[in-house]
């Protein structure tokens, strides 16, 4: 629903329907949120002012009001000694009622007639399905889980000055896990730029996702609109990094060839389509950050799909995603030919 968002928006403000406008908007940011959460939260920052008072930092929250809600926290911002930070805060007894909806849809899955109609349109099993993914939701209530997967990207993107993840205060989570205390990035969130606006950030962003699956093996989970802020022209902020998942070598492998059967037009005929090479030469960057080693591996591949082109001969595709991938070392960049 959060990826679909700014679309569905877009067709339905084209209809006219504002309260459908409102009603999904609410499954990105502005969760809603009662006067008991607001008071919990509140009474949490007065907890962290004290204690980053007994640690000689001065922190001052800047409204009551959260400047953003999520479907797990509420957002303040703050000020610590002088610097603009953002401030999230755990949702009072999240872990349970994240436990009680999916006991909900258990039962309401596990029920027959549910069963019947749900195995007529779908081989789906949404009890199943929804087991596999429990351990994820309720993981999202770490937020010691969430610094370490921000620090984990953070460290992997260290060269890469136009994309940043914001530093974490981890001092303060280690002593409440409710609580995450990290740099604030100014600019408004991707959900709230045009389409047209987003265009020249279209490259940091397949940057970021492709380098993550295929050099670290790693997928941000939660990756939507509203967890990308737009900071200039060249530079965007990534957050949110409760739901990270680790990929093993074959799953990475296997997406890796799954891009290249996409560019495999023509399988009857057993060679690639004249816009392949153009394909096989954006992954090939998204993995070289050395321009050199990029020359080399691009100069490399190509001879040798023209080599095969020239001969007529079949080869398979997802040798040739698997070969490529393994020309490029994960680690520092050397090229083995």
């Amino acid at each position: 629903v959060q990826w679909g968002v700014q679309e569905i928006n877009d067709s339905l403000h084209v209809k006219n329907n504002e309260e459908l406008v409102k009603y999904f908007s609410t499954f990105n940011n502005s969760v809603p949120y009662n006067s008991d959460e607001l008071q919990y939260s509140l009474h949490r920052l007065q907890d962290l002012m004290a204690y980053a008072k007994a640690q000689n930092n001065e922190l001052i929250i800047e409204n009551s009001v959260p400047i953003n809600s999520g479907s797990v926290a509420l957002v303040f911002k703050a000020q610590l000694n002088g610097d603009s930070v953002i401030i999230k805060v755990l949702r009072c007894n999240m872990k349970n009622r994240i436990e009680n909806d999916i006991h909900n849809l258990m039962c309401f899955f596990d029920n027959i007639l549910i069963k019947k109609i749900t195995e007529y349109y779908t081989t789906l099993n949404f009890s199943s399905f929804i087991e596999s993914i429990k351990e994820s939701l309720l993981t999202q209530c770490d937020f010691n889980n969430e610094i370490n997967n921000s620090l984990l990207f953070k460290n992997n993107l260290k060269n890469n000055k136009n994309i940043i993840i914001p530093h974490m205060y981890k001092y303060f989570t280690e002593t409440f896990n409710d609580v995450i205390v990290m740099e604030y990035i100014n600019g408004p969130i991707a959900k709230n730029v045009s389409l047209d606006k987003l265009q020249p950030h279209l490259e940091n962003l397949q940057l970021f996702f492709f380098e993550s699956l295929f050099r670290y093996n790693i997928l941000h989970a939660d990756f939507h609109l509203g967890n990308i802020i737009i900071v200039d022209d060249n530079t965007i902020g990534i957050i949110d990094f409760g739901i990270v998942y680790e990929l093993t070598n074959e799953i990475s492998d296997a997406l890796f060839d799954f891009m290249f059967m996409l560019a495999y037009l023509d399988p009857t005929k057993k060679s690639f389509h004249k816009t392949s090479c153009k394909i096989v030469k954006k992954c090939i960057k998204l993995c070289c950050r050395d321009e050199d080693v990029y020359d080399l591996v691009y100069t490399k591949i190509i001879n040798d799909l023209q080599f095969m082109e020239m001969f007529k001969e079949g080869f398979s595709v997802n040798r040739l995603a698997i070969v490529i991938k393994k020309l490029i070392s994960i680690q520092d960049n050397t090229v083995v030919l």
